[in-house]
């Protein structure tokens, strides 16, 4: 079949806009690094709604007319922040939905540290968010004796594992944790008092190393009243909204 020549080219350009426009209606694209101004002033959130496609690196420019704590939930990360002092909040959006913000403003007579930070959520240590590769090492105590210490990533919770503390003070040896994709290895391991134990993050995003249990695995733990109080005086302000890329 013979087609002439403008016909032809006609058809090349037609079929050029199809594709773009469907590249367009289903997202892709590479990554983006993410700074988004949020404003909380009289328990609001300005935007109401943030929204970002997975995989995005997302930085919350966060000022705050009063001092408390964001949480952002799922993906259970939290941050502590000062009125009037901006916040930057970092995420890796690798879960698509929509995800609750709560804000936990504290008033006067509280303090920021209590008596469950002590022993639970991030009380024993907590790092800093830590790049592909990067490392963060924690030296067992000695009144740690007996105990056994969970630990987690706030951003993959299956990076997960428990370090059980012998009593037998001769059981020092350095230990090393892998932080990968799909799980920290080893998962469980025995440490004497005086053990430093490091973890690597050798998975694809940045990380962190917390101790305790992520929310989601231990909301079917008991919970005193502290814990009860805790959530209760949470505000729910706002959602992050994660498109699939």
């Amino acid at each position: 079949m013979n087609i002439k020549k403008p016909k032809l080219i006609g058809m090349v350009i037609a079929m050029s806009l199809f594709a773009t426009v469907a590249a367009a209606a289903c997202g892709g694209g590479d990554p983006e690094e993410l700074d988004i101004p949020v404003n909380i002033e009289a328990g609001k959130m300005s935007p109401e709604t943030i929204k970002v496609q997975q995989d995005d690196m997302v930085t919350l420019k966060i000022n705050a007319d009063e001092g408390g704590e964001f949480h952002l939930h799922t993906y259970d990360i939290k941050a502590k922040m000062e009125a009037n002092i901006q916040t930057d909040f970092y995420f890796v959006a690798e879960a698509t939905g929509r995800f609750k913000i709560t804000y936990h403003p504290v008033g006067e007579g509280e303090h920021d540290e209590g008596k469950h930070d002590k022993d639970g959520h991030g009380g024993i240590f907590k790092s800093h968010e830590l790049a592909p590769s990067a490392t963060f090492s924690y030296e067992i105590e000695h009144h740690q004796a007996g105990e056994t210490i969970p630990f987690h990533s706030h951003l993959r919770p299956a990076l997960n594992g428990n370090i059980i503390v012998s009593k037998d003070e001769s059981q020092i040896y350095a230990v090393a944790i892998e932080y990968t994709d799909e799980a920290a290895t080893p998962h469980e391991m025995h440490v004497g008092p005086g053990t430093v134990i490091t973890w690597t993050n050798n998975s694809s995003v940045p990380q962190t190393v917390i101790s305790g249990l992520h929310g989601g695995i231990d909301e079917d733990m008991d919970m005193d009243e502290d814990e009860h109080d805790d959530e209760e005086a949470e505000i729910e302000i706002g959602f992050v909204e994660v498109q699939p890329r």
